[in-house]
């Protein structure tokens, strides 16, 4: 997925394919988020953004510093709103085990089910809006002219 590290490239071009790649899964992982925001695809958009927080904290002496705290912020706000609904999927998950739904009678499993499925339908209100703002906004392309001016 992400190349290798190369000895006879230098450090300012690794980080700017790092960068730029995460940035182009991230614009893509939105897309399928806000089309279809199903457990996989939420989980996808999760990774991503955890895993560009780590790289520009891995990058941040060769990235500028000011944007960089600014992505990191608004990626920490992302990450909050995905979390939410990530923990309901999960909850949903172990909840419709074999083993745990057979344990439990099918009314107290139904209850619970549909709580937790309000309660992700209640997370999921304020993710949409995010990605929305995050896709007319073109925040990503202006995250990618910022942090690779340098």
């Amino acid at each position: 997925m992400y190349e290798q590290v190369q000895p006879k490239k230098d450090l300012l071009a690794y980080r700017a394919s790092i960068i730029e790649a995460l940035l182009r899964d991230m614009a893509f992982a939105i897309q399928r988020t806000l089309k279809k925001p199903d457990a996989s695809t939420v989980h996808d958009l999760r990774r991503l953004s955890l895993r560009l927080r780590h790289a520009l904290r891995f990058f941040g002496r060769v990235l500028p510093s000011r944007p960089v705290r600014k992505v990191q912020r608004r990626l920490k706000i992302l990450q909050a709103l995905l979390g939410s609904v990530r923990s309901c999927d999960v909850a949903l998950d172990t909840l419709l085990r074999p083993g745990l739904a057979e344990a439990a009678s099918k009314i107290e499993t139904r209850k619970v089910t549909t709580v937790v499925g309000a309660e992700r339908r209640r997370g999921l209100r304020p993710l949409r809006v995010r990605l929305r703002k995050m896709q007319r906004a073109d925040s990503i392309g202006r995250w990618r002219s910022r942090l690779l001016a340098a």
